[in-house]
């Protein structure tokens, strides 16, 4: 396998030279929607160029708002090519956190995608270009798929350098203000590659990422990994498909949170009641 400076070389690599790989799988409605390496790759510059039209000062801020989804990925990866800084928001964060994350990153513009209660949320975001995905019911004047038919594919995209900053990930915000922390690009590949030589995984991994992206643990282990290694990356539908979803994905690797295990115990025991 390769070794990959960037984020962009890595998923480059995949698009030039297994273009028809699938790279995301999102469950709707119990059926997948699937990007392949190169269709996903398209999509992204098309963004890419939408941001560029845009006209925003170089590396400027751009917010993600959006639960773990086929959109999130094609986003930062248009940020990057476009050659702006991403800034994750968690998804499940009230209006009042929005802004203050908002306004101390100092965000251009945002991309709004898959969320559960986005009306309650709404009020945060003010003062900046707003880009939204109409399959998740947004109603944005900017909207992800007219987007794709006003834009060409970016030819000239951003040359990424292993020392810039890539993305700037903040804390939750539970022990008081939230904390900005830069990421460079070099940094989450030199990660990618510790993870690789630390966990054996077949070539082109299945992972499942449900974890929030906004979370440097599951920005490295899945989203930075997985175009390391040139992986299918599968999502779940909701907290109430998830066993479903997972059961469907067969993931060579996912991470897990004590809520998700327990979960797995009380489905098992439903089953297999303990003993007196």
């Amino acid at each position: 396998m390769p070794n990959f400076n960037t984020p962009l070389e890595a998923f480059f690599y995949w698009e030039q030279n297994d273009a028809d790989r699938i790279f995301l799988r999102q469950p709707v409605n119990g059926t997948y929607t699937e990007h392949t390496y190169g269709e996903a790759g398209l999509e992204a510059r098309k963004i890419a160029s939408a941001i560029i039209a845009l006209d925003l000062p170089p590396s400027s801020q751009i917010a993600l708002l959006s639960k773990n989804c086929s959109h999130w990925f094609m986003a930062d990866l248009a940020i990057m090519m476009a050659g702006h800084v991403s800034v994750p928001i968690y998804p499940t964060l009230n209006a009042d956190s929005i802004a203050q994350i908002l306004q101390l990153s100092h965000a251009k513009a945002i991309f709004i995608g898959k969320l559960d209660d986005f009306e309650s949320q709404e009020a945060g975001i003010s003062g900046i270009t707003k880009i939204g995905v109409a399959a998740y019911g947004h109603t944005t004047a900017l909207l992800w798929e007219g987007l794709l038919e006003q834009h060409p594919p970016l030819t000239n995209h951003h040359q990424q350098k292993p020392e810039e900053l890539t993305t700037l990930i903040y804390t939750s915000g539970t022990t008081g203000k939230p904390k900005g922390v830069m990421h460079s690009a070099g940094n989450f590949m030199t990660s990618a590659a510790a993870l690789v030589d630390l966990v054996a995984l077949p070539e082109h991994p299945k992972l499942f990422s449900y974890l929030p992206l906004s979370h440097i643990a599951e920005r490295a282990g899945v989203e930075m990994r997985g175009m390391f290694m040139g992986a299918q990356i599968f999502f779940a539908e909701s907290l109430d498909t998830f066993a479903r979803d997972l059961e469907a994905a067969q993931p060579h690797s996912f991470g897990a949170v004590p809520r998700i295990m327990t979960k797995f115990q009380e489905k098992i025991l439903e089953q297999l009641p303990q003993k007196n």
